[in-house]
């Protein structure tokens, strides 16, 4: 059977298009442990979920199995049902097996293990390189696709089986108009769950799905969106196995175990005057008797729990809902955490500003696309260049003060400020460079680096320095056999190498009246190198 048709955008895609935005933006970040954290408790309580969903499927699937083989009647009645729920079954365990490999095959790479089973903690939740190199770059061993193609090709497999009902059963079942109803529903909510499509990003271009997933993330969140797709896996096959068992015709059938569903439409983290909206849906639900929600003991008749997050912190809030014509009380609890504004400023250099120089910034704020963020300064001027901010102090200025604002649900909001102070740049030394090696003066040079055809002079602040600007060698002179000559660059001249040529062991040269030129283009003089020869 072929697939459905296109369908409004669900909670769920929603939710799953917002954790897409917050990734991208974490890969300007200086990735805090805070965030990975977060990701690591989204994955347990993913994984809670996809234990309770087990349960519940274990428990259907033996009390299908039960009906089915309980005597001549039962195996005519649940017969073809039943096949149809053992093929389902052996679906979903190969792809969500398939998947748990997966992530073991990044742990493992990421971590240098040989791990059988995920952990509950990892160490390198942060690395990007290796999960992308894995799934973007490594190739399937047998289809000869990258790991990220197989995947999204038994990802569009896995969907064409959920949403075809090509059994003799479902296919003469659909002459109900009920039930063929109700599986389009179903057709629809599978395809937006095991979509593959392409993806817009941040900057309105689309990419492919599986590098919207892969390129450049966090170990950690890799591991929580796979987990997003293997519970899924298990609350699909466990959707799916309801509806056939119903489907089969059981008079005895009767709802045993339902459970409220929260589903936030932006997330469980929310900027401080924004919104949390969250739509509360039942498992197992007769679309023609929709469920009353009760929240604080005030009712939602639409499932909706939309409120103004405007206390920073953690929040819990509690409730039930009603079956029609059921008076029990189905609890449930949600939770969502209010962040205050904050932005996180690095500067890519060192925490002081220079003057002269080209100071780069990267400046971003957890959930905000560039075009969301306005940066400004006290001091200095701001300009974007390559992904960065270039902060350039105003003459004279003592300190510079940057300040970061966003636009959350339309204002905008001051998301956090640094001040800094303004030096002028440290004079760098000179350095004869010849091969791999470098000499300050402190050791002695063998005349054949002295005079190796790449011998020549740097303006820096060492190997171990902490800054490493563009300096330029203007000019310079060498004293040697008696006789001052000059060049221009920061080569030796001819003329320099052949009285270079005339020294011997113990020799000193004298390298004198360095010019060298600041990256403001402002030209100074360096101290004079003395070398030794050995």
């Amino acid at each position: 059977m072929g697939g459905a048709k296109n369908c409004p955008e669900t909670p769920r895609q929603k939710m799953i298009g917002m954790m897409y935005l917050v990734l991208t933006a974490m890969l300007a970040l200086n990735v805090s442990a805070d965030i990975i954290n977060g990701f690591t408790k989204l994955r347990h309580s993913m994984e809670s979920s996809i234990k309770s969903t087990d349960m519940r499927t274990d428990d259907l699937m033996k009390t299908f199995e039960a009906a089915y083989t309980k005597d001549e009647g039962g195996m005519k009645k649940y017969g073809d049902w039943w096949a149809v729920a053992q093929a389902n079954k052996k679906m979903c365990d190969d792809f969500y097996d398939y998947i748990e490999q997966f992530k073991l095959d990044i742990l493992n790479m990421v971590e240098g293990t040989e791990a059988t089973e995920m952990p509950s903690d990892v160490k390198n939740g942060s690395e990007t390189n290796k999960p992308h190199q894995y799934a973007l770059n490594e190739k399937d061993a047998q289809s000869g696709r990258t790991h990220a193609e197989e995947l999204r090709a038994r990802m569009d497999k896995f969907r064409q089986y959920m949403t075809s009902a090509d059994s003799e059963c479902m296919q003469n079942k659909m002459r109900d108009v009920q039930f063929a109803h109700e599986w389009s529903q179903k057709v629809e909510m599978y395809n937006a769950l095991f979509s593959t499509g392409t993806v817009t990003n941040e900057e309105g271009e689309t990419i492919p799905w599986e590098q919207s997933i892969f390129e450049e993330m966090p170990a950690g969140a890799v591991y929580a969106m796979l987990t997003k797709y293997q519970s899924d896996i298990r609350m699909a096959e466990n959707d799916l196995l309801n509806f056939l068992y119903k489907s089969a015709g059981s008079s005895d059938f009767v709802i045993n175990s339902v459970q409220a569903l929260i589903l936030p439409d932006n997330g469980e983290y929310i900027m401080q005057g924004g919104h949390y909206r969250a739509r509360i849906v039942s498992a197992a639900v007769d679309t023609t008797n929709l469920p009353m929600v009760y929240i604080n003991g005030q009712e939602y008749a639409d499932g909706v729990y939309d409120l103004v997050a405007n206390q920073v912190g953690q929040h819990t809030y509690t409730g039930y809902m009603l079956m029609p014509g059921d008076t029990t009380h189905y609890t449930f609890q949600g939770q969502y955490t209010v962040g205050a504004p904050s932005a996180s400023i690095s500067n890519v250099d060192m925490n002081t500003i220079y003057t002269g120089y080209e100071n780069k910034f990267n400046i971003s704020v957890p959930g905000m696309g560039g075009d969301k963020i306005k940066v400004s300064a006290t001091g200095a001027s701001v300009t974007s260049k390559g992904g960065l901010y270039i902060i350039k102090p105003s003459e004279g200025a003592k300190t510079v003060k940057i300040s970061v604002h966003a636009e959350v649900d339309g204002r905008t909001v001051l998301m956090g400020s640094n001040d800094y102070k303004v030096k002028p740049l440290p004079k760098p030394s000179a350095f004869l460079i010849s091969g791999a090696e470098t000499y300050d003066g402190t050791a002695k040079i063998g005349l054949k680096a002295l005079k190796s055809g790449d011998a020549h002079l740097e303006a820096s602040y060492g190997p171990e320095g902490v800054l490493d600007l563009p300096f330029t060698i203007v000019s310079f002179e060498i004293y040697a056999g008696g006789r001052y000559l000059k060049t221009s660059g920061n080569k030796f001249s001819a003329e320099m190498k052949t009285a270079i040529g005339k020294l011997r062991a113990n020799d000193v040269l004298s390298i004198m009246t360095i010019k060298y030129k600041e990256p403001s283009g402002k030209e100074n003089t360096l101290p004079n190198l003395t070398l030794g020869l050995k």
